[in-house]
């Protein structure tokens, strides 16, 4: 029986009695390339095989991807059309095969609020801001959540948090911060925190660049929150911007009747080529202003006799349809109502039986104290009627109108 040979995996020589290459264990051996040839070929089958892998790992990982797009757009897509369940489970899909997307899960906020999980995208919310209590995004929405929540104090601190926080890479913060300012100073207004909301507005301006298509909002907040001095400057900007800027124009026309400026605001709906509703109410607004405001610029002192006395005679007669007794004695009407509070109308009584005998234009002629209390006293009585009394006359919604341009009182 003969005995197999046994040969060196490194250069194919038969092997020694002892199981030794004799030929590989020589001294100063110089390995040739058919010694290698093993090594490169399982090197090079390594190789091969890791790219395989990668290729099939990249393979995997493109479609995941496709797959967690396409399921974003459908949930974006769905949440557009108000179709909110929908967008919930297209974007919770969309974070199975994307799962650390962040852009994804903070989108899936919005679905799940407009699916009416509130809770649900609070807690969410809250977990990002704890791992991210300087992203812009998430401050931005945790404010707007908290601002439908009513809870004033935490959603301007959030608002806060986002004017100053980070934006997404690749993403221009500047517009963004810009936007943050002006939701969170409109915020501001609709609260009727006139001073903070005055801040807010003054910063924004000092940002916003003076050839901003913005502008006419910017003025539209300062004139909502009574500045109409800077309201009638943001509108002149944009002006300049555009000469043709019939929206501004108006702004600018509405700023100036805001001030008491008529003749000015006359001139800015004289400007205007298109004719609106807008802009005829405003005329006429103005018409029956100019002929009742002794404050208008350029009254004599003729004028603003006669108007004070229009104007408390007005405020009369719809104290006298409120039931209040002095002012029925007075204009000889309303006999029929009775005041629901006569404790209520009893001031109004003794400040109207005060101004009474002074309402003559002899002897209100150069009284200018006498004149603002009488006009006070017509704002103040047309205020409270119309929150307790009847309809009010064209006549009383001037004054009231008037009222809110020279005492500030919100619509």
């Amino acid at each position: 029986m003969t005995e197999e040979t046994a040969y060196c995996t490194i250069c194919r020589q038969a092997l020694g009695a002892n199981g030794r290459c004799a030929h590989c264990d020589e001294d100063g051996h110089v390995w040739s390339v058919e010694d290698w040839r093993p090594l490169l070929t399982l090197a090079l089958v390594i190789v091969l095989g890791f790219s395989f892998t990668r290729l099939v790992v990249t393979s995997f990982n493109e479609k995941q991807d496709a797959l967690a797009r396409e399921f974003y757009a459908t949930g974006i897509h769905a949440l557009a059309a108000g179709r909110a369940a929908e967008a919930v489970d297209a974007l919770e899909t969309a974070l199975v095969y994307s799962h650390d997307n962040f852009q994804y899960r903070l989108k899936l906020t919005d679905a799940l609020l407009a699916n009416g999980a509130a809770d649900e995208a609070l807690a969410q919310l809250h977990a990002f801001w704890e791992q991210r209590p300087g992203d812009a995004q998430v401050n931005l929405k945790l404010a707007r959540l908290e601002a439908g929540r009513k809870h004033e104090e935490l959603a301007l601190r959030y608002y806060l948090n986002a004017i100053e926080g980070a934006w997404p890479e690749r993403t221009d913060p500047v517009p963004q911060k810009i936007a943050v300012r002006f939701e969170s100073a409109e915020y501001l207004v609709e609260l009727g925190r006139t001073a903070e909301a005055e801040g807010a507005l003054l910063a924004l301006a000092a940002v916003l660049p003076e050839g901003s298509a913005e502008q006419p909002r910017l003025a539209e907040l300062f004139l909502r929150n009574g500045d109409t001095g800077r309201a009638l400057t943001a509108y002149q900007i944009a002006m300049v911007r555009n000469k043709n800027d019939e929206a501004a124009m108006l702004g600018a026309a509405r700023a100036s009747f805001a001030a008491g400026n008529y003749p000015q605001a006359r001139r800015y709906l004289g400007e205007l080529k298109t004719e609106t509703a807008a802009a005829n109410g405003l005329r006429e607004q103005l018409a029956r202003l100019e002929a009742l405001d002794p404050f208008a610029r350029g009254s004599t002192g003729k004028v603003r006799t006669e108007r004070t006395v229009a104007a408390f005679q007005i405020a009369l007669g719809r104290l006298a349809g409120c039931g209040v007794g002095f002012a029925q004695a007075m204009t000889g009407t309303g006999k029929g109502a009775k005041a629901a509070d006569p404790a209520q109308w009893s001031g109004f009584a003794r400040w109207g039986a005060q101004l009474a005998p002074m309402m003559s234009e002899r002897k209100l002629y150069g009284r200018d104290d006498v004149i603002e209390s009488t006009m006070r006293f017509a704002f103040q009585a047309e205020m409270a009627a119309e929150k307790n009394c009847g309809k009010a006359t064209a006549d009383d919604e001037t004054l009231l109108l008037l009222a809110r341009a020279r005492m500030g009182a919100k619509e």
